[in-house]
C-alpha cells in the first residue's frame, strides 16, 4: 500500500520538475549560445593570431593546468612499427593543429601555430636501461609509468610518441606508447592509433554487437524515424505536385489570365516556402546573413514569379467581381452535388472491396492501393509502435530528474574515496597480465551472469587488495562511473555517441566477508538496476558527447563546481572496451580514459582477441601502490574461477 502511494508522488515530483525544467533549460540554451558567442568573438579580437576553439564539452571545462585531458593508448607487439617519423612527417603535414600549441585565453582554448616544429620533440625511443638495469619484461611498467608521470610540454603540441624496444622470453618486442590531448583528437578527427604506421586487416572484421551492460539500455527507436521518413516522402510528392501545378516557373501559362486570390495565395506560399528553403541552405553553409541580403532573397523570389503589390490587387479584385462570385457559387453547387450523388457512393463501394480485399489478405489486389483503407492499414501500425516509442520516450524524460537527483547528489561521497590527499595531477599506469576470454565465458555460463559482470567481480576483489595496504578503514562501496567503448573508436575513426553508467561496486557484502560469490550476486543486482533506471542518464551523456547538450545550457563556472562535486562521490572512472581488433602484428593494447576533476582513478578492461588486460591510471600519488591492483587482478580470476570449479587457464603472456 506505502508503494501504491508513494509511486504517483514521486513521478508527480519528476514530472512538475521537468515541467519547469524544460523552459528553463531552452532560455539558458539561448542565453548561454549568445553569451559565449560574443566571448568568443572578443577573444578573436584580442588574440586575432590565435585559433579560438569554439566547442565546448566536458572534458574541457574540467580540464585544470595541473591535470589535463591526456588520453593514453599502449600497443604491444612484434615489429609492429615502421619508420614512425616518416609516417608522423606525413600525418602532420596534414593536420595542422598538430603543429599548434594549446593555450588558454580568457578561460577559452586557443591554438597558437608555432613558428618552428620538428617531430623529433615528440617522437622519443627508449634508453638501453632505466635506472641503471636493461629494459625487459620486469621493469617495463615502472618505465611506463615513469614517462606517463611527466607532463607534455606546455610549450608544445600537446601530443607525444614513445617506442620502447624490449626483449620478453629472449624475443625483441616493441612496445608503443601515444598520449594526445582530447580538444587536439577532437578537432582533429583523429584517434590515438593514428599516430601510428598500423596495418588494418579489415577482412577478418567482425561487427557484431558487444553483450557489455553498459551499452543498448532501451532499443533503438524505429517505428519514429520510418514515420517521419515515410511523412517526408509523402509531403515531398504533394509538394512537387503543387509546384507543377500552381508554380508560374512551371506553368508560365497561369499568369497569361488575370488570376484569384486563391491563386495569389498559392504563389505567395511558393515564394514563402522557397526563401525558406534559400535561407536553410545559407545557415548550412555557416554565412551571415544580413537582413538586406534578405530582403534581397524575397526580391528574387517574388521576381522570378511576377509577385508584386500589383498581382495581390488584381487578384483581390477579380475575386470579389459579382460575376466571378455568381461563378463560384454555381461552380461549388454543382460540385457538392456531383459529389454527393455519383462520386461519394462510388467512393464507398471502392472503400469496401479494399475492406475485403485486406480482409482476405489479398495484398496483390489493385483496389486497395489508392484507397483510405489500403491507408490507414499502412500506417496505422506503424503510428501505433511510434505511439509507444513516444511514451517510452517520455517516461524517460518524466523520471530523469527524481533519478539524476538520486544518483548525482543524494550519495554519501565520503565513504568510498580512493585516495585521501590532494591529487598532484601526474599520472601513473600499470596493467595486468592476460586473462583468457574462454575461462571468463566458461564462469559466465555457470553463474548466467555476463561476461562483464565476472569481470567487474574480479575488480573488486583486486580493490580489496589495494585497501588492505592503505593506512585507511575499507569502504563498504566505492561509486564508480562507467562507460562501453569499442574497438573501432579506438583504432579507427568512429564517431559514436556512448553515455555513461553510475554503478556501485561492493567492496564489502552484508552477509559474508570476501566472498566472491556474493560479491558477484550484489554486482549483479546493481548493474540490472543501473540498467532499468539509469537510460536517462545515459541518454543524457551520449547526448553530450555527441552535441555538447549540458555544456551549453549550464554555465561553465556552474557546471565545473557541480562535476567536482559529483567526480567525489564518483572517484572511480572505468571503461569497458570490447570487440575484435584488425590490426596486424598486434599481441596486446591497453586504453585509458584520463580521471578528471576530483576523480581519483581510472581502469579500463580491454578486450584484445582471445584474452583481457586490467589497466589502471591513477593520480602519482598512489603509486607505487597502483602495481598492487594489476597484479591481484589475474588472481581474483583464478580464484573465482576456483570456487565455481571452473579450471583456470593460463594463456602466453
Amino acid at each position: 500500500m506505502f508503494g501504491i502511494v508513494i509511486f504517483p508522488i514521486n513521478f508527480g515530483f519528476s514530472f512538475i520538475l521537468m515541467i519547469f525544467l524544460v523552459p528553463l533549460l531552452f532560455i539558458a540554451y539561448v542565453v548561454m549560445t549568445w553569451t559565449r558567442k560574443c566571448w568568443i568573438c572578443f577573444v578573436k579580437w584580442k588574440h586575432p593570431r590565435y585559433i579560438v576553439v569554439e566547442e565546448k564539452n566536458i572534458r574541457s571545462i574540467l580540464d585544470q593546468g595541473r591535470n589535463p585531458g591526456i588520453c593514453t593508448l599502449l600497443i604491444q607487439g612484434r615489429s609492429i612499427v615502421k619508420d614512425v617519423r616518416n609516417h608522423l612527417t606525413h600525418l602532420t603535414s596534414t593536420k595542422k593543429f598538430l603543429k599548434s600549441a594549446l593555450f588558454t585565453r580568457w578561460g577559452i582554448y586557443v591554438w597558437k601555430e608555432l613558428d618552428y616544429f620538428s617531430v623529433d620533440n615528440h617522437l622519443a625511443n627508449s634508453p638501453y636501461s632505466y635506472r641503471g638495469r636493461p629494459i625487459t619484461e620486469n621493469n617495463i611498467q615502472d618505465y611506463i609509468s615513469d614517462v606517463t608521470s611527466k607532463f607534455l610540454p606546455k610549450k608544445l603540441p600537446p601530443w607525444q610518441v614513445h617506442v620502447v624496444n624490449l626483449f620478453v622470453q629472449g624475443e625483441e618486442r616493441q612496445i608503443c606508447l601515444v598520449r594526445a590531448h582530447h580538444l587536439l583528437l577532437r578537432q582533429e578527427h583523429l584517434t590515438l592509433a593514428d599516430f601510428l604506421p598500423l596495418k588494418y586487416s579489415t577482412d577478418n572484421w567482425t561487427c557484431q554487437e558487444s553483450d557489455s551492460p553498459f551499452t543498448n539500455l532501451y532499443v533503438q527507436l524505429s517505428a519514429l524515424p520510418r514515420l517521419q521518413q515515410m511523412f517526408r516522402e509523402s509531403f515531398s510528392n504533394y509538394w512537387n505536385d503543387f509546384l507543377y501545378n500552381n508554380d508560374p516557373i512551371e506553368q508560365p501559362e497561369i499568369l497569361k489570365k488575370r488570376i484569384g486570390i486563391f491563386q495569389c495565395v498559392k504563389i505567395a506560399t511558393i515564394v514563402f516556402v522557397c526563401t525558406l528553403k534559400e535561407l536553410a541552405r545559407q545557415f548550412r553553409k555557416s554565412e551571415r546573413l544580413k537582413f538586406l541580403e534578405l530582403l534581397s532573397i524575397v526580391r528574387r523570389e517574388s521576381n522570378k514569379r511576377n509577385f508584386n503589390s500589383r498581382m495581390i490587387y488584381d487578384s483581390i479584385a477579380k475575386s470579389f467581381h459579382p460575376l466571378d462570385i455568381l461563378y463560384t457559387c454555381v461552380a461549388l453547387s454543382w460540385c457538392i452535388m456531383v459529389t454527393s450523388f455519383l462520386k461519394t457512393p462510388l467512393l464507398l463501394i471502392r472503400e469496401l472491396r479494399a475492406l475485403q480485399s485486406l480482409y482476405r489478405h489479398n495484398r496483390y489486389c489493385s483496389y486497395p492501393a489508392d484507397t483510405l483503407m489500403y491507408t490507414l492499414s499502412y500506417y496505422l501500425s506503424l503510428t501505433l509502435q511510434a505511439i509507444r516509442e513516444m511514451i517510452s520516450i517520455s517516461w524517460i524524460a518524466a523520471t530523469a530528474p527524481k533519478i539524476i537527483i538520486e544518483e548525482v547528489f543524494l550519495k554519501n561521497p565520503r565513504s568510498n574515496r580512493l585516495q585521501t590527499i590532494s591529487p598532484c595531477g601526474r599520472k601513473v599506469v600499470a596493467w595486468s597480465e592476460k586473462v583468457d576470454v574462454e575461462l571468463i565465458r566458461k564462469m559466465a555460463n555457470i553463474t548466467g551472469a555476463t561476461e562483464m559482470e565476472i569481470l567487474l567481480t574480479a575488480t573488486v576483489d583486486a580493490l580489496k587488495e589495494y585497501f588492505k595496504h592503505l593506512a585507511v578503514n575499507v569502504p563498504d562501496d566505492v561509486f564508480a562511473t562507467v562507460k562501453y567503448v569499442s574497438q573501432r573508436a579506438v583504432f579507427l575513426r568512429n564517431h559514436e555517441a556512448r553515455g555513461i553508467l553510475c554503478i556501485t561496486l561492493p567492496i564489502r557484502t552484508p552477509l559474508f566477508h570476501d566472498d566472491l560469490i556474493e560479491i558477484l550476486q550484489v554486482i549483479q543486482r546493481n548493474v540490472q538496476n543501473a540498467r532499468s533506471r539509469q537510460s536517462a542518464i545515459y541518454a543524457i551523456t551520449a547526448a553530450e558527447t555527441s552535441y555538447g547538450l549540458i555544456s551549453s545550457c549550464v554555465p561553465s563556472i556552474v557546471l565545473k563546481l557541480l562535476l567536482n562535486q559529483l567526480s567525489k562521490t564518483y572517484s572511480l572512472c572505468l571503461t569497458h572496451v570490447d570487440g575484435d581488433l584488425p590490426v596486424e602484428g598486434i599481441d596486446g593494447a591497453v586504453y585509458w580514459r584520463p580521471p578528471q576533476g576530483n576523480c581519483n582513478m581510472s581502469m579500463t578492461l580491454h578486450r584484445h582477441g582471445d584474452s583481457i588486460r586490467l589497466g589502471i591510471m591513477g593520480d602519482a600519488l598512489i603509486g607505487p601502490r597502483h602495481f598492487i591492483i594489476a597484479r591481484a587482478f589475474p588472481k581474483s580470476i583464478r580464484n573465482l574461477a576456483g570456487v565455481l570449479g571452473v579450471p583456470s587457464i593460463y594463456p602466453k603472456s
